[in-house]
């Protein structure tokens, strides 16, 4: 997904999540975020509070398997990747902060969002 129209290349800084519930334990072997990314992205996952580790498609510590390295090959690129969970409970605040990313990846399996209350 793409926030605008036109892509911005000017020097920036990560968004501000801290607003929104950090759901996973860690994020171990996540490759430092750049100092001025290219492009600022979000890979936004759900976690299903009812099932262990969130879901099958979870590690232990709530990500997703793949989630980490889909995030270091767009850090790698020189673009920040901040991983973010959604939770409905937080649904409009949650789409506010998006607004602030130049790309959003969405790696949710289908039926998680209802399966969470969604």
């Amino acid at each position: 997904l793409r926030r605008n129209s036109t892509w911005t290349t000017s020097a920036m800084s990560l968004v501000d999540v801290s607003s929104i519930k950090k759901v996973a334990q860690d994020d171990t072997g996540l490759k430092q975020q750049p100092a001025q990314p290219k492009y600022k992205g979000a890979l936004a996952q759900i976690y299903v509070r009812s099932q262990k580790y969130g879901g099958s498609d979870k590690s232990s510590n709530g990500h997703r398997y793949d989630s980490i390295p889909f995030a270091n090959g767009m850090i790698g690129k020189g673009m920040s990747c901040q991983l973010i969970h959604y939770t409905h409970e937080e649904h409009d605040h949650f789409f506010k902060i998006l607004e602030q990313f130049d790309f959003i990846i969405v790696r949710c399996n289908p039926g998680q969002l209802k399966a969470d209350g969604g």
